[in-house]
């Protein structure tokens, strides 16, 4: 018995994505396959790895145990491979990360990064999108890890790591759907996430008022739990979030979110090195 690379980094997809379609296109495979090697997956450590609410896919207590393990796995799979395949560099490599990318598997790649290119330094810039694409284009930054919408727009040359839908984000008993202005959590301006909220409930004419502000959506999930206000997240933030949140679907519908790979106009080895990294752990083309 044991558990193979492939069917970790599938149920990584499936959970993030929190759809058995999305996550077939993130690891190009079929969404049959994908549901094949889930079921593998459960007959392996004999309980099911997910649970399936309300059209998404939502983490059991199994799966929940077993993501951390599977992390530390492929980032240890992918850190091997790196190591081994790429030559010695040496020097630094400066990345822009949004900080609600902060909250991904972006610390867990750098970190492999560091330990496969322990001659060079990460130097990590944590900002809004525009503020990251601005300092990317100025030259002041090697590689970006972009949230692209509203004033981020997806350039030609961008990589795509991965996409899924933006859902609201509710207590399960919440008393604030009614409630009119609508109260809100949402990221400081720049956030793609707060842009597509914000315009979702004005072309639906629903009157909202902004009544909870962080840059990080644990702090919003927080305030949701609490039923102080709703959110627009992503799907995995609320599907594999602890209870008692859940995704209403009587808020008007929100548009897809994502995450993009964006580098300089002429990378050197060491910006090449990580953006390899980072495409594999995401089991994207290099």
């Amino acid at each position: 018995m044991r558990l193979e690379i492939d069917v970790l980094k599938t149920f990584i997809a499936v959970a993030e994505t929190g759809s058995v379609k999305h996550a077939a296109e993130r690891v190009a495979r079929s969404p049959a396959a994908v549901s094949m090697q889930m079921k593998k997956l459960e007959r392996l450590i004999g309980a099911p790895v997910f649970h399936r609410t309300e059209g998404a896919m939502r983490l059991s207590d199994s799966g929940d145990r077993l993501m951390p393990h599977a992390h530390r796995i492929v980032e240890a799979n992918d850190t091997a491979l790196t190591a081994l395949l790429s030559p010695d560099i040496y020097g630094m490599v400066r990345i822009g990360l949004c900080l609600e990318n902060i909250e991904t598997r972006m610390p867990e790649i750098l970190a492999g990064f560091s330990r496969a290119h322990p001659g060079v330094t990460v130097n990590i810039t944590a900002g809004d999108a525009q503020d990251l694409a601005v300092m990317l284009a100025a030259g002041t930054l090697d590689i970006a890890i972009l949230t692209t919408g509203g004033g981020v727009a997806h350039l030609e040359h961008d990589r795509l790591l991965y996409e899924q839908p933006l859902v609201w984000a509710t207590h399960k008993n919440s008393q604030r759907i009614g409630e009119r202005p609508l109260k809100v959590a949402v990221a400081p301006i720049g956030c793609p996430w707060r842009d597509a909220a914000l315009d979702a409930l004005k072309r639906a004419g629903i009157e909202y008022r902004i009544a909870y502000l962080s840059n990080l959506s644990e702090s919003q999930l927080a305030a949701i739990r609490a039923d102080l206000a709703v959110a627009a997240l992503p799907a995995s933030r609320v599907n594999n979030s602890a209870q008692p949140i859940c995704a209403n679907s009587d808020l008007p519908k929100l548009p897809y979110t994502q995450m993009v790979l964006r580098m300089s106009d002429k990378p050197d080895a060491n910006t090449k090195a990580l953006a390899a990294q980072i495409l594999a752990a995401f089991k994207r083309p290099v």
